[in-house]
């Protein structure tokens, strides 16, 4: 792609001729509308500085896009363009409720103001009666009732039917564009109803549409070619200060794919919405990615490394292929049992075990590794293997240890590199390197493992943790009954006679079966809580409750010692 910019002349408009004297189009290819409730905010705190006196106009930046006829093609200012578009409707709404409903306590000239508020929303929105609308988003649906295309379900909640669509909003976007809506009308209307008059709020409802048409301004720079247009975007904003890594990648793609830009187009929608259009996980997804097959680079820093790489459209092909090729499974990472096809992703129930145990541990660290093992067509048998070697690392390094995780990362990203790479080709050459780069010694691990306290958690990961933890030490089939099923409680042995400084040494917790946890608690005496321990099917209860009568801090350590030993051969 060529560097050399045809110099558009950018032309200034106030924003209520910029809707009245233009066609815009966001193209199929650019990213959804993604301002969430503090963008929205800044937004409106930005004109609300202008609504109460405290500045004179407001720059709302810059807008650039290809004419083509008589249309605008948006490149950079979807956003904007599209929050505005959403104010202008909330003011109009609001102004057809009042006109309606308040009209008996208003005087003609309020009812005037607020029609000519409802009209000159109408002139700059459009859209009505066959009409053309102003602002066309992204064609996304199969049809023009797709409940998930952006473009209709903007269409709707730009014609006064906000009230029907809170269930339809079901993806990224939608959800998006209805709680920009939302929040706009309820900022607007706490501002207006400052005023205790019906017809000193419909001044300031009108104060509030003048100071946004009149006082709001862009520029646009408008380019002669497509081409030119995405340099001058990337230029605008390859520090990612206000986008996500993601948009403007697939900008930078869509730049080079030439002629094949609709193919290249037709292949990231189909991995976006994989991952429910969600910018954040896209951009995690293709972070992940880029660590496994080429290097372990900062967010920040994610565009400019791909954009060195990437130049040209086999480049793009190969680049969109690849994550075609890897987004199921990266989905699967991030949820292994949920929905049911990310349960049945494998055939394997061993491997689907292992990531499930590895997601409720909050590791994810080691998804290049399993991304390259896929793209090296490993089998899932082989991975089973990996993925051990991944939490022996993991429970190692972080869990006994309990050491940073900069070193993790760097480690599986350097290791899934050298599988992608063809480097490493074997199992074995691969779980050899992690015991040479990453696996902590056994007497480190042993010797830590003496004194290791976990601390009390009903959920998450310390939860899962704990229990992980003790259920591989009872060297029993635990997974489906603890992971699963959740038919077991975390227990500490002894409250009453152990230390509080060592209450939550590993040697004083056990797994209790809940119906029998229910019962067991410190209160009850201490042969009815050995009873309950006799009564559980875990032979390391059973042993417990011959012990228990005699509990003490020395048989806490007893016990953790006699843990240790076996950690090393569990992990």
């Amino acid at each position: 792609m060529s560097g050399i910019v045809n110099i558009p002349v950018p032309s200034h408009f106030r924003m209520g001729n910029l809707f009245t004297d233009n066609n815009f189009e966001v193209p199929v290819y650019q990213r959804y509308y993604a301002w969430k409730h503090n963008e929205v905010e800044d937004f409106w705190n930005d004109l609300l500085d202008l609504v109460q006196g405290n500045r004179n106009g407001h720059f709302f930046g810059q807008l650039v896009t290809v004419k083509h006829d008589d249309v605008q093609e948006v490149i950079d200012g979807q956003q904007r363009l599209t929050t505005s578009s959403i104010l202008l409707a909330v003011l109009r709404d609001i102004a057809a409720d009042w006109n309606k409903n308040q009209h008996d306590v208003m005087s003609d000239n309020s009812s005037d103001m607020l029609r000519d508020i409802m009209r000159g929303v109408g002139q700059c929105l459009r859209g009505n009666d066959g009409e053309r609308a102003s602002l066309l988003l992204q064609k996304t649906g199969q049809s023009p009732d797709d409940d998930s295309d952006v473009r209709s379900f903007f269409n709707r909640l730009m014609r006064q039917t906000e009230s029907n669509m809170v269930e339809t909003a079901q993806t990224e976007p939608t959800k998006n564009l209805l709680n920009a809506y939302q929040t706009l009308k309820k900022l607007v209307l706490k501002e207006v109803k400052k005023s205790k008059l019906m017809t000193e709020r419909v001044g300031e409802l009108n104060r509030v549409y003048e100071c946004f048409t009149r006082d709001f301004y862009v520029v646009i720079i408008s380019a002669l070619s497509n081409e030119d247009a995405f340099i001058i975007f990337e230029t605008l904003n390859s520090r990612g200060k206000d986008l996500k890594a993601s948009d403007i990648i697939k900008n930078h793609l869509m730049s080079i794919s030439g002629n094949q830009i609709s193919e290249a187009n037709e292949k990231w929608q189909m991995m976006s919405s994989r991952l429910k259009d969600n910018s954040d996980r896209i951009t995690r997804f293709i972070r992940t990615y880029w660590a496994a097959r080429k290097r372990l680079v900062v967010e920040s820093n994610l565009y400019r490394n791909l954009s060195q790489d990437l130049k040209t459209t086999n480049d793009a092909e190969n680049f969109l292929d690849d994550l075609d090729n890897l987004v199921n499974l990266y989905d699967v990472l991030e949820s292994p049992t949920s929905p049911k096809a990310n349960r049945e992703y494998f055939k394997n129930d061993v491997l689907s075990e292992q990531l499930d145990i590895l997601n409720r541990l909050n590791v994810k660290l080691y998804y290049p590794i399993a991304l390259a093992l896929k793209m090296s067509g490993y089998a899932e048998s082989d991975m089973v293997k990996v993925m051990n070697k991944v939490l022996s690392v993991f429970v190692r390094h972080r869990v006994i240890m309990n050491e940073g995780t900069n070193s993790l990362e760097t480690g599986f990203s350097m290791i899934a590199e050298q599988i992608y790479s063809g480097q490493l080709n074997t199992v074995g050459a691969i779980n050899q390197k992690m015991d040479e780069k990453l696996l902590k010694s056994n007497v480190q691990v042993e010797g830590n493992f003496k004194t290791l306290q976990r601390e009390d958690s009903s959920r998450g990961q310390k939860k899962w943790t704990l229990m992980y933890l003790l259920s591989g030490l009872y060297e029993e089939e635990l997974y489906q009954s603890v992971f699963i099923d959740d038919d077991y409680q975390l227990i500490h042995l002894d409250e009453e006679n152990i230390q509080t400084d060592q209450l939550d040494a590993i040697g004083n917790w056990t797994l209790l079966e809940k119906s029998l946890a229910n019962k067991f608690d410190q209160t009850t005496s201490l042969n009815d809580r050995t009873e309950l321990l006799g009564k559980s099917k875990l032979i390391e209860n059973r042993k417990l409750a011959t012990q228990l009568p005699t509990w003490s801090m020395e048989m806490v350590n007893e016990r953790q010692n006699h843990l240790a030993k076996l950690v090393t051969t569990v992990w």
